[in-house]
């Protein structure tokens, strides 16, 4: 195939034979050479792995802590915020689904409490905050919507302006 004088000819197509044993040798030297390579590469990576293994599982342990901790935080702020309508409903359902077993459930609770009490002469209720023990008496109801949506015609526009 030949061109004009301003376009070259295009170069021969490849010989698929060559470009094959091209191809073997390489693979084969690629792993000549890893397997050459091997044992240094071994021992870079133990010495990298004794150097900054005891920080990277104290990052670890540090990171885990944390995740913890804050979903601790949020577990409690949820209770401290939804506590009492989520027990009410937690103890709803249990009775929906099987009331002898919520019945069977208080009575071997309020019977645990009597054998706790004539054991250490003590309730077991007063080692604990009244309002973590008992049910917070005269709760209103929790809105949890809150403000969301109450004054939409006419917001306050002055809110972080000062």
């Amino acid at each position: 195939m030949g061109g004009s004088p301003s376009i070259p000819s295009p170069p021969p197509p490849p010989d698929p034979s060559a470009v094959a044993q091209a191809n073997a040798d390489a693979y084969k030297k690629n792993v000549e050479t890893y397997l050459e390579k091997s044992p240094e590469m071994a021992a870079m990576e133990n010495k990298l792995r004794v150097q900054y293994m005891p920080q990277q599982r104290s990052l670890e342990r540090q990171l885990s802590a944390l995740d913890q901790q804050s979903a601790t935080l949020a577990a409690l702020q949820n209770e401290r915020q939804l506590g009492p309508q989520r027990t009410m409903e937690g103890l709803r359902r249990s009775y929906e689904q099987s009331p002898q077993a919520y019945a069977l459930n208080r009575g071997l609770g309020t019977q645990m409490t009597r054998q706790f009490e004539r054991l250490y002469g003590e309730s077991p209720y007063a080692s604990v905050e009244p309002g973590v023990a008992f049910a917070p008496r005269g709760m209103p109801p929790q809105d949890i919507y809150g403000t969301i949506g109450t004054n939409i015609a006419n917001p306050n526009l002055t809110v972080g302006t000062k």
